[in-house]
């Protein structure tokens, strides 16, 4: 549509990161038509977009960023803006940066607003095309006020589809996880001689990695398993690694909740109605942290003390 092409990436598995450009004829030095954003032109007329979402930046954070790759000309307005009280107690109620902001019209800047992105300066197309992340042309504009518009659109028409892609993914993850807890195990996935402590090296701290799909996926489906096969000495050996690796976690009590649930259903052999539910609660709550997505918290905190 509009003849956005992707450049580079999977538009079906979006990785959060995002660069949106376009090609407009390169402002001439000293011409009378000049605007905040002809610096940022590159020398082959490439004016580029760039957002992360793969994260919630907080206000602070994302001010901060905003202000150091803004043009100079749009420092002060910026400033007067961010400090508006009712904008700021709107944004830390919500910890989520998707809005934009008009500029008040009379100061002639009404084509130019900050968005949940940055334009960032490229020497070239094909310094721009190295970044990893997806990148997608936006098309040529004779104009760079047109050209502003519909850059400063893209980025939330990218953040809208990732984070569905992400809810989506989610819910797949979720719905594995209790699927695996039921005892609808993968064969191919679960072997017998599998030692749950083999997914656990390292300390959360240092973790790169998704943390909702190695718990929910990987370790708590193959803990489960151990019960299942009365291996206790794997299901004590996993049990340990995963104390390890989550020793960095700032709420141990989750930790240990999770650790009595396996405990009770380790002895028992009779999973209570609700442990499923809390297993894949706490899951999330502990991936939601670690991952800093602080504004899914709340429903998962409520989710949990209601059961």
């Amino acid at each position: 549509m509009f003849g956005i092409i992707q450049k580079k990436g999977d538009e079906n598995n979006l990785c959060g990161k995002v660069i949106g450009y376009v090609k407009v004829p390169k402002p001439e030095s000293g011409g009378g038509e000049e605007t905040p954003f002809d610096a940022l032109v590159s020398p082959d007329g490439i004016l580029a977009i760039q957002g992360d979402y793969s994260k919630h930046p907080d206000f602070e954070s994302f001010r901060n960023s905003l202000k150091q790759t803004l043009p100079k000309g749009l420092q002060e307005i910026l400033k007067h803006i961010l400090e508006d009280d009712e904008i700021k107690e709107n944004l830390e109620k919500t910890k989520k940066i998707s809005v934009s902001v008009i500029p008040p019209k009379n100061c002639n800047l009404g084509d130019f607003f900050p968005v949940p992105a940055q334009l960032v300066p490229y020497q070239s197309e094909d310094m721009l095309l190295s970044e990893e992340c997806d990148i997608f042309f936006l098309g040529e504009f004779t104009t760079i006020g047109s050209a502003h518009l519909f850059l400063t659109g893209f980025p939330i028409l990218y953040q809208a589809k990732y984070r569905e892609q992400s809810e989506l993914e989610k819910e797949r993850e979720v719905d594995e996880l209790l699927a695996e807890i039921d005892g609808q195990k993968s064969a191919s996935r679960i072997e017998s001689d599998t030692n749950p402590a083999a997914h656990l090296e390292g300390e959360l701290s240092s973790y790169k990695g998704n943390l909702l799909e190695l718990l929910g996926a990987r370790v708590l489906p193959e803990i489960m398993y151990t019960i299942e096969k009365d291996d206790l000495e794997n299901f004590k050996i996993g049990i340990s690694a995963f104390r390890r690796f989550m020793r960095s976690y700032p709420h141990q009590q989750d930790v240990e909740k999770m650790v009595s649930i396996l405990q009770n259903i380790s002895e028992t052999k009779r999973p209570n109605p609700n442990d499923s539910k809390n297993l894949a609660l706490l899951c999330q709550k502990m991936s939601a942290l670690h991952h800093e997505e602080f504004e899914i918290l709340p429903d998962i905190q409520k989710q949990l003390e209601e059961i």
